[in-house]
């Protein structure tokens, strides 16, 4: 299988060769480990801050991650990063809005359906699939062209050289 991408505004095809039972080499273990690791630790930042800040003890903090960590697995709802590239950043908002009408069309909410996992794992696979389709990539690069234009000609209009 394979994923299109957008680079510097340039569609390039990758492959995709993980899927579901994938066995892992060493280095994609430390990798999804050390993300794991990574997200436990951003999920209790707040917490462990705000105990320090109001000198209670660490103990309850520890407790709770201990418990966390014990039921934690990966999910994809809600963890769909924006792309840096402009490109790819316009065809994924695109996506969430084709997945967003779809859902509202039926009577259902982005934050109720997204609640479930289920179906948070279903909306983040429709808008991956979505935003990489050939005509939302194309709509994408127009929309990200007429805004750079607007900003241009905005820009000559302000007079704010220095």
């Amino acid at each position: 299988m394979s994923k299109k991408i957008s680079i510097s505004g340039e569609t390039f095809e990758v492959s995709t060769p993980y899927s579901a039972g994938h066995v892992l080499t060493e280095a994609e273990a430390k990798s999804l480990n050390q993300t794991r690791a990574e997200n436990i630790g951003n999920n209790f930042r707040t917490a462990v801050k705000a105990a320090i800040e109001a000198g209670q003890g660490l103990d309850a903090v520890r407790a709770e991650l201990t418990e966390y960590d014990g039921k934690y697995t990966f999910a994809m709802g809600g963890s769909t990063r924006t792309p840096v590239d402009p490109i790819a950043a316009e065809a994924q908002r695109i996506a969430k809005e084709v997945v967003k009408q779809k859902l509202s069309d039926k009577g259902i909410k982005v934050k109720d359906y997204l609640a479930n996992e289920v179906n948070a794992a279903k909306y983040e696979a429709a808008v991956e699939k979505i935003s990489t389709q050939d005509d939302t990539l194309k709509l994408a690069k127009q929309r990200v062209a007429s805004k750079k234009k607007a900003l241009d000609i905005a820009s000559d209009d302000l007079a704010l050289d220095a």
